[in-house]
C-alpha cells in the first residue's frame, strides 16, 4: 500500500520545494528520519514511479515525478491536509470556502488557491473579474488575482514563494494536473535562478 504517514512526509519534502532536487541523505536530515528508512521508502518511490532521480557521478539526486498518477495523488492529499488544517484553525474560513462555492456556482471557476492574504482565481471568464469581486464580500480582507490556466502557470513556475505557501482552496485535482504539466520546466527554473548553486546542490550538497 502507497500513501502512509512516512510516505506522505517524504513527499512533502519533495512538495515543499518542487523547483529543487534532493539526495536521500538530505531527505532523511530534514525529516530527521534514519538513512536507512528513507532510503528504503525512496527506492521504493523510485520504482513506483513516485519520484525520478538525475543521475551524477556515483550518486543521485531525486525529485518529484508529477507526470506520475500516484506522485499526483499524493501530493492531493497533502493539500487536503493542509487545507483542513487552515479549516479547522481560521475563524472566518467557513466564510470564506461559502463564498468561494458560491462564485463557482454562478462563474467558471477552475480552482482557487489562497496565497498570504491573496486568493488566486483561476478561470476561463477572467473578463468576468470585476463582476466577481462585486459580488464578493472577500475583497476587504483578501486581495483578488485573476489568470487564466496559462498565465497562472507561468506565474505558479516563477514564484518560488507561491510554490511552497499556497492552500488550494477549491478543485486540488486540476490544480494538480495543471502543476505537473510544467513540472520539467519548474526543475529546470528552479536550476537556473540557482545559478552556481545548482551545480553544488546537485553535486551532493548537505541541507
Amino acid at each position: 500500500m502507497i500513501g502512509n504517514k512516512l510516505e506522505q512526509s517524504i513527499v512533502e519534502v519533495f512538495q515543499d520545494d518542487l523547483s529543487s532536487t534532493y539526495s536521500i541523505n538530505q531527505v532523511s536530515k530534514i525529516l530527521k528520519k534514519s538513512y536507512p528508512i528513507i532510503n528504503k521508502k525512496s527506492n521504493f518511490f523510485l520504482k513506483e514511479g513516485v519520484l525520478k532521480k538525475i543521475n551524477v557521478g556515483k550518486s543521485y539526486q531525486c525529485f518529484l515525478n508529477l507526470g506520475s498518477d500516484k506522485a499526483r495523488v499524493l501530493m492531493a492529499l497533502n493539500e487536503i491536509g493542509k487545507k483542513e488544517s487552515f479549516i479547522a484553525k481560521g475563524k472566518d474560513s467557513d466564510i470564506l470556502m461559502d463564498e468561494i462555492s458560491q462564485l463557482s456556482k454562478k462563474f467558471s471557476i477552475d480552482t482557487v488557491l489562497l496565497y498570504k492574504k491573496s486568493l488566486i482565481f483561476v478561470t476561463s471568464e477572467v473578463d468576468k473579474k470585476d463582476e466577481m469581486m462585486a459580488l464578493s464580500i472577500l475583497t476587504k480582507d483578501y486581495t483578488m488575482l485573476f489568470f487564466d490556466k496559462e498565465r497562472f502557470t507561468e506565474y505558479f513556475v516563477g514564484n518560488k514563494d507561491l510554490q511552497r505557501y499556497h492552500i488550494i482552496l477549491f478543485n486540488v485535482d486540476l490544480c494538480m494536473n495543471m502543476i505537473s504539466k510544467v513540472s520539467d520546466r519548474l526543475i529546470v527554473t528552479g536550476m537556473m535562478n540557482q545559478d552556481g548553486k545548482a551545480k553544488g546542490k546537485l553535486g551532493g550538497k548537505k541541507r
